[in-house]
């Protein structure tokens, strides 16, 4: 019996060693992960390109760092408490069982919190560099954000059916005084709306059907299927696009 607890004592002696030391690796990792992002976005001049990198890594690299930390966290107290572990086996497999138990709980609360609540932060942030001023590469002029109105005729025909299936957003950013355009543009099915069954901003596009093309004699019609990232709730919502534009007529020649 004392061989059997000596040996048992000298392996979790080992044991506690070795997951102090992965849990120490796993919390700097994900604090490298951090770090590399924040750092990676800070470079990014162009309000557009900083707007496409937090939208496609934000809430991702947000999610695996909260990840390793809760693995590395729910590591640490594993290789705890060992005064009453050293009593008998059985209590180092409970302490694994807890351990592993509350990581994954603490990881599926934050998961929740990241996949449902953070997309609101980062929406705002997202916003607010998508309408921040842009400037004329050529002279520093301010350019003027175009209204939905009067944007089209800055776009092509097959940028304004586009729009019109909701497939994509284009901004058109005017420099007044030269005439320079630039025009950006954002995926439509990454937008997210309110789902009527759990309230939260996580309906999202998820395939889409083309009823009736546009045309110039009359508007089209697609049929949109959504998809509740949270609470998995589908429907169907008909969308009703824009007709599309005369050609200009051919001036009469003198």
């Amino acid at each position: 019996m004392d061989n059997y607890n000596q040996s048992y004592v000298d392996f979790l002696f080992m044991w506690n060693t070795w997951v102090h030391r992965i849990a120490i690796v796993i919390v700097v990792v994900g604090f490298l992960i951090s770090l590399y992002y924040f750092f990676k976005k800070t470079t990014i001049g162009d309000p557009k390109l900083r707007h496409d990198y937090i939208n496609a890594n934000e809430i991702n690299m947000f999610w695996y760092s909260m990840l390793t930390l809760c693995i590395g966290v729910g590591l640490w107290l594993n290789a705890s408490f060992n005064e009453t572990v050293k009593e008998e086996m059985i209590f180092f497999f409970v302490r694994l069982f807890v351990t592993a138990s509350f990581t994954t709980i603490f990881a599926l609360i934050f998961n929740s919190l990241i996949k449902v609540y953070y997309p609101f932060y980062v929406e705002k942030k997202l916003n607010k560099l998508r309408h921040k001023p842009r400037v004329n590469p050529n002279n520093g002029n301010k350019m003027k954000l175009m209204s939905e109105e009067s944007e089209d005729e800055y776009l092509t025909p097959e940028m304004i059916e586009e729009e019109a299936k909701h497939a994509v957003d284009y901004d058109v950013w005017l420099d007044e005084e030269t005439g320079y355009t630039k025009i950006e543009k954002y995926d439509g099915a990454s937008l997210a709306v309110e789902c009527p069954s759990c309230g939260y901003r996580t309906l999202r596009v998820e395939n889409e059907e083309l009823i009736r093309s546009a045309t110039v004699e009359e508007e089209g019609e697609i049929l949109n299927y959504y998809k509740c990232s949270y609470c998995g709730h589908r429907e169907r919502r008909t969308i009703i696009t824009k007709r599309l534009p005369e050609a200009p007529q051919p001036k009469a020649k003198a």
